[in-house]
């Protein structure tokens, strides 16, 4: 058996062993990055697609609120939309208070989880409440 004269006898294998262990701890990492990729798809797919059910609701809100002021004005009660591949459910509802109206959106859309389960199955629901009164505007305003 030939010895390398530049390697102690005790150290002869060790490069092998260090490179395994780089390997390892390079395969940990990439791993730790994958999981990270995913996890930031996964959170921008859920606030893109809450800031679309806030757009939604406020469209639906803004109409409800000129519809109490004008009379003529239709809004949708119930109406559903696919916005980027993501169907929403909007729903709307009027309901009179005695000197005021009480206004209820609520938007909805399905529960999909990028990267695997949820632990929480509900689909997602944004509710926006507001109140509209019925008196004539000019009502409690003095004249200079």
């Amino acid at each position: 058996m030939k010895r390398n004269a530049s390697r102690p006898e005790h150290q002869q294998g060790m490069a092998l062993v260090e490179a395994l262990i780089a390997s390892a701890v390079l395969a940990i990492g990439l791993l730790g990055a994958a999981q990270l990729a995913l996890k930031s798809q996964q959170t921008a797919t859920e606030n893109r697609q809450n800031t679309v059910g806030q757009m939604l609701a406020l469209e639906a809100m803004d109409c409800l609120q000129a519809q109490a002021h004008t009379p003529n004005a239709a809004c949708l009660v119930q109406h559903s939309i696919v916005v980027q591949g993501t169907r929403y459910t909007r729903q709307a509802q009027t309901s009179p208070q005695g000197q005021s109206t009480d206004l209820l959106v609520q938007v909805s859309w399905p529960n999909r989880r990028v990267g695997g389960a949820s632990s929480d199955h509900s689909d997602p629901q944004i509710s926006w409440r507001s109140s509209v009164s019925n008196l004539p505007s000019w009502v409690g305003v003095s004249s200079p």
